[in-house]
């Protein structure tokens, strides 16, 4: 049996590389592997729903420890220290859940795998210099990187050509089966007809306030059209400030942060994502295996994800953002669609759980 520790910079946010770790301890064979994960920063917005068999190490700060800032200059800069304190040394294989600070803590000398979540360009920013050496240093101890998009693989090469040779492409998956179940749970919240679904952070990269333009200009085509932001974010009160600014009290809700979202997606005619940067939106899977297509922009693997109109279409533009919104908002529910949507993903979760597997066992 291999032993396998993963390291994640945060597993109680509700994010999606949360998400995405879940549903891979939860289809790893608990029989061929022994699992236990580590992560560094505790936050108390959800706890995953992890198999028993999972060993939960314990955390390296809390998000509101007033000493975090401190703690945190010794993963950057002594991350030596925190390895032996924190890191058990006794894994056959250890998986780094997304770059900077995850890869950091991986262990000098190990079988070590570097997984990264989205694209590498912010480190090309002058006041991240330093972050990107770092990273570049904390790959040296890595035997394999994960990429998830063909973006995230370009962004590596471009920035880190000498890393090249190690790179493994495996787009992100989601358990279907999982989700659908958990939209079937009894929830309070209901969504008027044609409703459009927001669903994530409200935060610059997000882009709340582009979809709030570009929903205002449905609204001039189908004044049945309603909007519902669900997720929260540092742009909130902005979000809010906006929606009375321009009178759209009634037309625009504020759902704020749901531990399990499904109920309320799947009852959406369509979801809107506006976001300037993705890695491979596990938002956009979800949506689509519940029946809901997306109308998305050009980032990350969304070209990828929505192959056929059947789930959604991706936009450049906010006149084809609202075009493709009341097209949506004018189809008729049609159970075979939404059947076939959750065939694709459901499919595929097998074998990346497969590919997983097969990455681990070779390393």
């Amino acid at each position: 049996m291999l032993k396998v520790f993963f390291i994640i910079n945060c597993f109680s946010k509700g994010g999606g590389a949360e998400s995405l770790l879940t549903s891979i301890l939860n289809g790893l064979n608990p029989e061929k592997y022994e699992l236990g994960v580590m992560e560094i920063i505790h936050d108390t917005i959800k706890q995953e729903q992890i198999p028993d068999y999972v060993k939960v190490y314990p955390y390296y700060t809390l998000a509101n420890a007033p000493d975090r800032k401190s703690r945190m200059y010794y993963v950057y800069h002594e991350w030596d220290k925190v390895i032996a304190q924190y890191i058990p040394q006794d894994y056959d294989v250890y998986i780094s859940f997304n770059y900077l600070k995850p890869s950091f803590l991986l262990p000098p000398g190990k079988k070590n795998i570097a997984w990264i979540h989205g694209d590498l360009y912010n480190l090309l920013e002058e006041n991240m210099q330093e972050e990107r050496q770092l990273q570049d240093k904390s790959f040296e101890k890595a035997k394999k990187i994960v990429v998830i998009s063909d973006n995230t693989e370009k962004s590596l090469i471009d920035l880190y050509p000498n890393h090249k040779d190690k790179v493994i492409k495996l787009y992100n998956c989601i358990d279907a089966k999982r989700i659908k179940d958990e939209s079937n749970r009894k929830c309070d919240i209901k969504l008027d007809e044609n409703a459009i679904i927001f669903f994530g952070r409200l935060d610059d990269n997000k882009n709340p306030i582009r979809a709030i333009d570009i929903f205002e200009q449905v609204l001039n085509k189908n004044s049945n059209a309603k909007l519902y932001f669900l997720g929260t974010g540092n742009l909130r009160e902005k979000v809010e400030e906006i929606i009375k600014e321009k009178q759209l009290d009634q037309k625009v809700v504020l759902l704020g942060y749901h531990e399990n979202p499904f109920p309320i997606v799947k009852q959406a005619k369509v979801m809107l994502m506006v976001s300037k940067s993705e890695g491979y939106s596990l938002a956009v899977s979800e949506a689509i295996s519940l029946g809901v297509p997306v109308v998305s922009t050009r980032v990350g693997a969304s070209e990828r994800q929505i192959a056929s109109k059947r789930n959604g279409r991706v936009i450049d533009t906010n006149e084809e953002a609202v075009e493709a919104l009341c097209d949506y908002l004018d189809r008729e529910s049609n159970d075979e669609i939404k059947a076939a949507m959750f065939a694709d993903e459901n499919d595929r979760f097998e074998d990346y759980i497969r590919d997983i597997e097969k990455m681990i066992d070779v390393i």
